[in-house]
């Protein structure tokens, strides 16, 4: 797969088909990174990267099961501060906390960058990897985009063109707030080094690709932006950052927000060559209307970001996070990929002639410039570099045990930073309506007793109201003091509970990369009313097998879930009639073999 993709807004589609590994292999190591991040979202990566055939599926245990095989094989940096709660909290969040990472800010600018680099592995064959650059960050957001996703196999000569990529993903871990375990820094670090040593399947008409990376120590991003005729797209923009995009061309053409272009000074406007913004109709749904009849929505939203250059008789695209403005291009950590081609594959022609498809999308927008800033929106980016740095204390929850629970109290050990004009509430992101205030000075903030184990979580939810009414909200991973031993198989066990979500459970982990026959027959609720609500013995009994045989090491996955399941009355009732006697010869076997191998 070698593409360059305007996406519309469809965030969850799009995503799983360009994470989804390449046939006959599987993920082996994933790093991903935005500014923004909703915990629901974070749930669709590990959808792609599981190894069952259905990976769009909303079935609860499928999900579970993506997640928690995933987990230990992805991380994912985000901007702290920026981290959205779920609208409804689900145990199921518990297993995306060791690949969620938080980002300290860059000094006077942001985290920004947006892009997935994968290293996938098949039996016999080379290791295979990917990168995905994307201007979309990893939330539910619904936006048009663009992203580039390239291939690459490992050669034996590093390439310079690489190491601004490969500077950025191993200065990651250095980054967060809370240090990366060490098993995950060393393999970021060996994927950082793997790209060193990529070669890249270039798109169709690309003469050269380049890398350029911002905020990063000892690389220093220095695209040219020179030329004659210039496309800029980029919600967000104003004059420093277009000053240096179009190098004072005049026949610069700018595609953005109304709201963006009005607040650029007017000589600036005088200075282009055109204006546009996204049609009113250009992501109208077109699908049948929803179940409720609710009209069909106007997505017509922008967050893609690229600039094309012509120079002599080439074209440069520059794509990736960056926006046209001062703080992405001089203090943001941002990426952006180049790639060089004649004109007639990257000129802006190729975007804005008649008839392109990209024209069709856009409406021109005829503004004079100079309007001042809403003054709302003004308030609102106060309001979330607050939070920004309330997000960056020391956050810490403490379990405590109590008579059959437990109790969260959650503090900060630095401190907190609230502006005289905002008030701010934490909670436990479980515990919704136990908020309490943030003042500063204080380092303790509150508590909540009578938790159960499935509650325990280092997740607090932060918010900020400033004197105008005007709110901002986060997620932090707060130091989780006291984490009681086995609560992930505790989460687990209370997620299957019943013996047909078991059954679709040890399908899909001891599946071997396939969605086996057990997972589709037989587990629906009308389908285990009429058989009893038992799979075939004998389909099970081969899976197992075949587990024992190809994937050993999975049984001893399994088997904590079913003693943690054996372990009370309810959940043993949740295993299949007759489940119990089989495991003991399975563990039984699976003993047997290990003492064996040594």
């Amino acid at each position: 797969m070698k593409e360059l993709q305007m996406l519309a807004p469809d965030s969850r589609r799009t995503l799983i088909d360009q994470l989804r590994p390449p046939v006959g292999y599987r993920l082996d190591a994933a790093v991903g990174t935005t500014f923004t991040l909703d915990l629901t979202a974070a749930l669709v990566p590990p959808l792609a990267f599981a190894s069952f055939a259905v990976r769009s599926t909303t079935d609860p245990v499928s999900v579970l099961e993506a997640v928690r095989s995933c987990a230990d094989r992805v991380d994912v940096f985000a901007q702290e501060g920026s981290v959205r709660a779920p609208s409804r909290y689900t145990a199921l969040t518990a297993f995306l906390e060791p690949m969620l990472h938080e980002v300290r800010a860059p000094a006077g600018g942001l985290f920004h960058p947006k892009l997935w680099l994968l290293r996938f592995t098949a039996d016999d064959e080379q290791d295979a990897y990917r990168l995905v650059v994307l201007s979309r960050n990893l939330t539910e957001d619904h936006a048009w985009d663009v992203s580039l996703t390239l291939d690459a196999s490992r050669g034996t000569r590093a390439a310079a063109r690489n190491r601004p990529l490969s500077a950025l993903i191993r200065s990651l871990p250095d980054r967060t707030r809370q240090a990366v375990p060490e098993h995950r820094r060393a393999r970021i670090d060996q994927l950082g080094e793997d790209v060193r040593y990529l070669e890249w399947e270039s798109p169709e008409g690309v003469t050269e690709l380049a890398f350029h990376v911002f905020g990063v120590a000892n690389e220093r991003a220095s695209p040219d932006f020179n030329g004659y005729r210039h496309l800029v797209v980029s919600p967000f923009l104003n004059d420093a950052g277009l000053g240096q995009l179009t190098a004072g061309t005049k026949s610069a053409t700018v595609v953005s927000r109304a709201s963006s272009l009005d607040t650029l000074a007017t000589e600036t406007v005088q200075g282009l060559g055109g204006t546009y913004v996204v049609s009113t109709v250009a992501g109208l749904d077109d699908g049948d209307a929803a179940e409720d009849d609710k009209p069909a929505a106007l997505l017509n939203d922008l967050h893609a970001k690229l600039v094309v250059v012509e120079r002599g008789q080439q074209a440069h695209l520059f794509l990736g996070s960056a926006n046209a403005t001062d703080a992405a291009l001089n203090r943001n950590v941002e990426i952006l990929v180049q790639l060089t081609g004649g004109k007639k594959f990257f000129g802006v022609g190729t975007m804005l002639d008649p008839g392109s498809p990209f024209l069709g999308m856009l409406e021109q927008y005829d503004t004079i410039g100079g309007a001042i800033p809403d003054p709302d929106a003004e308030a609102i980016w106060q309001l979330e570099n607050a939070l920004r740095v309330l997000a960056s204390r020391r956050w810490i929850v403490s379990v405590g045990r109590g008579h059959g629970s437990y109790s969260l109290r959650f503090e900060t050990r630095d401190g907190a930073t609230v502006p005289a004009n905002m008030t701010a509430q934490v909670e436990p992101l479980a515990h919704p309506g136990k908020a309490r205030a943030v003042d500063d000075g204080r380092t303790s903030h509150g508590a909540v007793e009578g938790v159960s184990l499935i509650e325990v979580s280092p997740f607090l939810r932060l918010r900020l109201t400033d004197d105008g009414g005007r709110e901002a909200a986060c997620v932090v991973r707060a130091e989780l003091i006291g984490d009681p031993e086995g609560r992930l198989d505790e989460v687990l066990a209370s997620q299957i509970n019943t013996p047909e979500k078991f059954l679709r459970f040890l399908a899909l982990l001891l599946g071997l990369g396939q969605a086996h026959p057990l997972a589709m027959m037989g587990l629906s609720d009308a389908a285990t009313a009429s058989s009893g609500g038992i799979a075939p013995a004998p389909q099970v009994f081969e899976i197992v097998v075949r587990a024992l045989a190809r994937s050993p090491e999975s049984i001893d996955d399994l088997d904590r879930l079913v003693r943690r399941l054996l372990a009370t009355e309810s959940g043993a009732a949740n295993l299949p009639e007759g489940f119990a006697s089989f495991w003991e010869v399975v563990t039984a076997s699976r003993s047997q073999l290990t003492s064996e191998a040594t």
